[in-house]
């Protein structure tokens, strides 16, 4: 027979305190986790939509030399639109791209809303560089385009 010593339990689990220890611990791992991932995927967005303000402006670009037209991309609120000269009326060709509604993110021009691109796929009359700047969680990136018809997001 074995004997008991007085005053010890033998419960076996873990107590209140060592529980709430453990989740506390855990909470702190998601929350660190979940900002990473969420910075993550902001950045990836916002790199995703420099990447199709440049896509519109080389079609804009391609278009206007491919149909021997003027086109214009053009930027209204967060929208991207393309327009080519049909007749001397501008005519717009394919779908625009709203930029909050698939990014969530705001898109601004500077100095100017439109780009113009001649038959040749040049940007004629630019005195400033035109430049597409993309908002997305605090952060910018920028799209240039120069006189030649150069489309850059490298040292705007």
């Amino acid at each position: 027979m074995r004997m008991r010593r007085p005053g010890l339990a033998t419960a076996a689990g873990f107590t209140f305190i060592e529980m709430m220890i453990v989740f506390v611990i855990l909470g702190i791992m998601t929350t660190m986790m979940v900002r990473a991932v969420r910075g993550q995927w902001l950045a990836s967005a916002r790199h995703s939509a420099t990447r199709d303000i440049g896509a519109y402006l080389f079609r804009g670009r391609g278009i206007a030399v491919q149909q021997s037209r003027t086109a214009w991309v053009v930027r209204s609120g967060d929208v991207l639109k393309i327009l080519v000269d049909s007749s001397g009326t501008p005519v717009q060709l394919g779908s625009q791209l709203d930029f909050f509604q698939r990014y969530g993110a705001h898109l601004a021009a500077s100095p100017k809303d439109t780009v113009q691109f001649d038959q040749r796929g040049f940007a004629p009359y630019v005195t400033l560089i035109p430049r597409f700047i993309i908002s997305l969680g605090g952060r910018t990136d920028t799209v240039c385009v120069t006189g030649l018809g150069k489309i850059t997001s490298r040292s705007c």
